[in-house]
C-alpha cells in the first residue's frame, strides 16, 4: 500500500524522475540505494504506462513472477519422489510463512533482487553470473552481503584449504558480525521494532540452521544460510533490523535440505520449524483482522 499511494502521487515519468534527480544530489553516503530504488520505481511506472494497468496490477504481477520462480527452482531441483514425500510439508510451510510471502509481496524489490541473485547461482557461471551480481545490488543493496557469503564459500572451501566445522563456523561469525557493523554506515534503519518473544523464535529457528547438521555450512546454500541467520543476530545486538534476511535465510536452508539435505536432517528441521511457522501465521492473521 505504500508503494501503491506513493505512485499516486506521480502521474508522469517527468515527475518521477525530477524527484530522484533532487534526492541523489543530496543523498550520502547511501547513494546506491536511493539510485537502486529509484531505478525500480522507474521501472514501475514505465510498466504502468506501457501496459496501461493500475499500479497495483502491475506490482502484483513483479510479485507474482518472482514468487513463481523461486517455488519452481526449489520444486524442480527436489531429488527424487521419496525426498519429495519428506520434504513437501516443510516445502508448503516455508512458502505459507508470513515472512516469506512478504518478501515478494511486500518488499517486491528484493524480492526481484533476490530471483536475480538465485537464478545466477544456480545456472550460471563466469562473466554472465557477475553481471546478475551487480544488477541484484544495483536493484537491492542487501543483496551485497548474500554475495560476500557466496565468495567467502569458495574461498573457505577451496581444494587447497580444507577447513573444519569449528574454524569454518569461527570465520562465519567473524565476517556476519563485520556485515553487521558496516551495514549501518550505507543504510538508516529504523531499529529492531520487533518483541523479545519473535526475536526468541527466530533464534530457536537459527540453531537450527545451523546445528541440525553440522555439514549444513558445507554446502553453499547452508553455509549463505547460517551467514544470514548470524548477521540478524547480530543486528539484533546493535539494534539494527535485518527482519527481511529471515526469509532469505529460511528459503536458502530450503534449497540446502532439497540438494543435499539427509532424511533425517529434514524430518528434524521440519519438526523444529512447525512452531515458528504456526506462530508467525496465527499473529499474522489475527493481527490483520
Amino acid at each position: 500500500m505504500s508503494l501503491i499511494n506513493y505512485f499516486e502521487e506521480f502521474e508522469t515519468w517527468t515527475d518521477l524522475t525530477n524527484t530522484y534527480a533532487e534526492w541523489s544530489s543530496f543523498s550520502f553516503p547511501p547513494d546506491t540505494a536511493i539510485k537502486g530504488e529509484g531505478i525500480f520505481r522507474l521501472s514501475v511506472l514505465l510498466l504502468r504506462e506501457l501496459l496501461n494497468q493500475s499500479t497495483l496490477t502491475v506490482l502484483s504481477y513483479l510479485a507474482f513472477i518472482t514468487s513463481s520462480i523461486i517455488c519452481y527452482l526449489s520444486a524442480v531441483n527436489i531429488r527424487s519422489r521419496k525426498y519429495l514425500y519428506y520434504i513437501l510439508p516443510l516445502f508448503l510451510m516455508v512458502f505459507f510463512t508470513p515472512r516469506i510471502m512478504n518478501l515478494f509481496a511486500s518488499g517486491i524489490r528484493s524480492g526481484i533482487a533476490f530471483t536475480i541473485l538465485i537464478v545466477a547461482i544456480m545456472y550460471l557461471k563466469g562473466a554472465k553470473q557477475y553481471i546478475l551480481f551487480v544488477l541484484s545490488i544495483l536493484i537491492h543493496l542487501s543483496m551485497l552481503p548474500i554475495i560476500s557469503l557466496y565468495f567467502l564459500f569458495y574461498m573457505l572451501n577451496n581444494k587447497r584449504i580444507k577447513s573444519p566445522f569449528t574454524a569454518s563456523l569461527f570465520i562465519l561469525i567473524a565476517c556476519s558480525f563485520l556485515f553487521a557493523m558496516v551495514a549501518p554506515i550505507f543504510y538508516s534503519s529504523k531499529g529492531v521494532n520487533q518483541s523479545i518473544y519473535y526475536m526468541s523464535a527466530v533464534f530457536f529457528v537459527g540453531l537450527f540452521i545451523i546445528y541440525t547438521n553440522k555439514n549444513g555450512i558445507k554446502n553453499l546454500y547452508g553455509f549463505m544460510s547460517a551467514g544470514i541467520i548470524l548477521i540478524i543476530f547480530f543486528g539484533y545486538t546493535i539494534d539494527f533490523s535485518f527482519i527481511r534476511y529471515i526469509g532469505y535465510a529460511i528459503i536458502l536452508y530450503l534449497f540446502f535440505l532439497i540438494k543435499e539435505g539427509e532424511v533425517r536432517t529434514i524430518q528434524v528441521f521440519t519438526i523444529s520449524y512447525v512452531p515458528f511457522f504456526i506462530l508467525t501465521l496465527y499473529y499474522s492473521i489475527a493481527n490483520y483482522w
